[in-house]
């Protein structure tokens, strides 16, 4: 982890303010850039390379680099660009990232196979671009108003040096997280695979969308085959540090799988069985501090819990994300997988079952609302259904585009906040490619889902996570206060409290 934060057009003291405030994310090294009314700061995770001075930022002649995260397959990049006759002068993944840049300019997108969120400067341009990587693994929020424009990797930094203003969200009261809009007046994220070009001189900006999903071939003779090799190459990236790393450990199918990749010495496990409840509530207002704007999820703690016990052993923690939503793995996915099971099987009968059964996009609308604007939710996911012919993958990229940041935010906020980086093998660029392309059977069967996971772990002799119910990770925060139930709105009703709380202190 690190942070990046950039003013324009604002007071040269502020950026340090912003750096500073981001400690807990980048704890090794800091720096700082001031341009006339421009000013950058980054501050440092030393994970890749950690000798080498002057690289947060990153000046090379009339460009500054600011950036957060990891470029996985930066050795291959830049053996690529010394090829093509670049010298290198560090052993970084930075010096790297800004190499790509000076040579390919903005494809260099096409090419490269990380987790970012960077900010590169052009001087003799006057222009400066921000980009966030594919699934949205790093943050990365910007204010803008009238010629002022403010970027940072963490929401709450932005507290230091200017008024919040509230604002209610549409979205955010819908799904019980942020998206592109914030509960703050002019401030937005940028959007997972995209970049943002900014012309200082003509306060004016462009959003660009660099990655869209395109379905692949896939040789289904071969296809466990070429799922055990993208997960052996991603692995083996994700493995790539100059420091110690462990396993965010479930004991479910995704962990349980990474863990037959590779012999990893350190593991976290989280007990949902023990009783949390005065640490929680000891921990909430950090929590709610730490994740910007407050997520509808019950993960948020035990992420906390397994980050401030990783933090003693590891600087990098290796999670399962993203193998739900690419490989058909939520339970709610189970009734519409179902009902169009039914359907091909038995397609005389359709008159009937559709007395009984609604449209898949109208199911999986109401499935997952989580309050009463059904029309809201049904026109933010109608476009993931008709880019599909099936419901399961349909699903599965609904929830990756506009359910999964959430998820993203918790175990990206919750790891920062111990200085630890956390990666995610199953959201590879090839590995995401490579499932939302495979044919629906391939994930869920019957009652079974992620059946090429499984048919994987059972190839690999590990036969225990199969036997297991599928459960998220969670706590039984009802169950401390008495209710029976599983609804969230509890919870979500008490970390808002905190959240609100937290920020009239700030």
């Amino acid at each position: 982890m690190c942070s990046i934060a950039g003013v324009i057009n604002g007071d040269k003291k502020d950026i340090k303010k912003l750096i500073n405030s981001m400690s807990h994310r980048a704890p090794d090294d800091k720096g700082y850039y001031h341009d006339g009314n421009i000013s950058l700061g980054m501050g440092r995770l030393k994970i890749i390379d950690l000798i080498s001075k002057n690289l947060c930022p990153l000046i090379d002649e009339d460009l500054v680099l600011t950036y957060n995260g990891e470029l996985y397959n930066f050795i291959e990049l830049r053996n690529e660009l010394i090829e093509k006759g670049w010298k290198f002068y560090t052993s970084s993944d930075t010096e790297v990232l800004m190499k790509s840049w000076k040579q390919w300019g903005l494809r260099m997108f096409q090419k490269l196979n990380g987790m970012y969120a960077f900010a590169i400067y052009d001087k003799k341009k006057q222009k400066i671009w921000l980009a966030r990587d594919i699934p949205g693994e790093k943050p990365l929020y910007y204010y803008h108003y009238g010629k002022k424009f403010v970027f940072v990797s963490e929401a709450k930094s932005l507290n230091k040096i200017l008024n919040m203003s509230k604002r209610k969200d549409k979205f955010y009261d819908a799904f019980q997280h942020c998206l592109h809009k914030t509960l703050w007046k002019n401030v937005y994220q940028v959007p997972a695979a995209h970049y943002i070009e900014y012309d200082i001189k003509k306060n004016q900006k462009r959003v660009v969308e660099y990655w869209k999903f395109q379905k692949r071939k896939i040789d289904l003779k071969n296809v466990e085959e070429e799922l055990e090799e993208l997960l052996v190459n991603s692995i083996n990236l994700r493995l790539r540090s100059d420091v110690k790393y462990g396993l965010y450990y479930s004991k479910g199918i995704d962990s349980s799988l990474i863990s037959t990749f590779h012999n990893f010495k350190y593991k976290f496990y989280f007990n949902d069985n023990k009783n949390w409840k005065k640490d929680f509530l000891n921990k909430i207002k950090k929590i709610a501090y730490h994740l910007d704007f407050p997520v509808g999820s019950l993960s948020s703690y035990p992420l906390w819990k397994l980050a401030e016990k990783a933090t003693k052993n590891v600087k990098i923690v290796i999670s399962g994300e993203g193998a739900d939503e690419i490989f058909g793995g939520y339970i709610r996915y189970l009734p519409i997988a179902r009902e169009w099971e039914l359907r091909k099987k038995m397609p005389s009968y359709n008159y009937l079952f559709g007395k009984f059964y609604r449209p898949h996009l109208e199911a999986f609308s109401r499935i997952t609302m989580r309050n009463k604007n059904y029309d809201f939710i049904k026109k933010i996911f109608q476009p993931y259904f008709e880019n599909f012919d099936d419901p399961i993958n349909a699903m599965g990229f609904a929830d990756f585009k506009i359910v999964m940041p959430s998820l993203l935010q918790m175990g990206d906020r919750m790891a920062s906040a111990f200085g630890l980086e956390n990666r995610c093998p199953f959201l590879d660029k090839n590995l995401i490619e490579f499932g939302f392309s495979l044919p629906p059977e391939y994930k869920i069967n019957g009652l079974e889902q992620k059946i090429i996971l499984r048919n994987l772990l059972i190839k690999r002799g590990l036969l225990k996570p199969l036997k297991l119910e599928k459960k998220g990770l969670s706590i039984k925060f009802n169950e401390w206060f008495g209710r029976k139930d599983w609804n969230r709105s509890l919870y979500f009703d008490h970390l808002n409290k905190n959240w609100n709380k937290v920020h009239k202190q700030l």
